[in-house]
């Protein structure tokens, strides 16, 4: 049944025969195999890997991207992550990372210096971001904020102690004269850029 095929033997017209597929010193035809025992033969390791079989490389940013989703609980420390998406909630310090994007439905608590923002969850605890500052409609920014530029979308909300840094420096400037706390909540859909 799994043997040569009829009326080929010896003749080598049984089939396509690639090369390589017929061993050393045989030129009868090509050989069948059961695709479910151990005598197949391992075709990467006979002709190499062929294209297809590598594994994808995916791109530097991609490979450093944590998700976390809607059910997920997660404390403790993040760091050297490129992107953090929280869609459930988040407990922790992040640090040498490149950006956050909190969901409608994710809570971010904690402390957070990172490169770019954009909140459409909720945000609560000290929030450091060097470049710009994206609150969304839904979202919810609560604590120690500082920022080199800032987009708050109508019925957005932020409160706590806001500093600007001055032209994104490192040097925060305070929001309010008297370095005090500040609450806003924007209605009109004004944006500061």
């Amino acid at each position: 049944m799994f043997g040569r095929r009829k009326g080929g033997e010896g003749t080598g017209k049984t089939g396509s025969v690639t090369p390589g597929s017929t061993p050393a010193g045989e030129s009868v035809g090509p050989r069948m195999y059961r695709a479910d025992t151990a005598m197949a033969p391992d075709v990467a390791a006979t002709k190499g890997r062929s294209p297809e079989a590598r594994p994808s490389v995916s791109t530097d940013s991609e490979s450093k991207k944590l998700v976390v989703g809607r059910d997920i609980v997660l404390t403790g420390e993040i760091r050297a992550c490129n992107r953090l998406i929280v869609e459930g909630r988040v407990e922790a310090t992040l640090s040498d990372s490149r950006s956050i994007e909190v969901s409608a439905t994710g809570v971010f608590k904690g402390k957070a210096q990172i490169e770019s923002a954009e909140i459409s969850g909720r945000f609560e605890g000290d929030l450091v971001v060097t470049q710009k500052l994206i609150i969304h409609s839904t979202g919810r920014v609560y604590g120690n904020i500082r920022y080199g530029d800032i987009e708050i979308a109508r019925g957005g909300t932020i409160s706590g102690q806001i500093e600007a840094f001055e032209g994104g420096g490192p040097e925060p400037v305070p929001a309010t004269t008297a370095g005090g706390s500040v609450s806003a909540s924007v209605s009109e859909g004004a944006r500061k850029s």
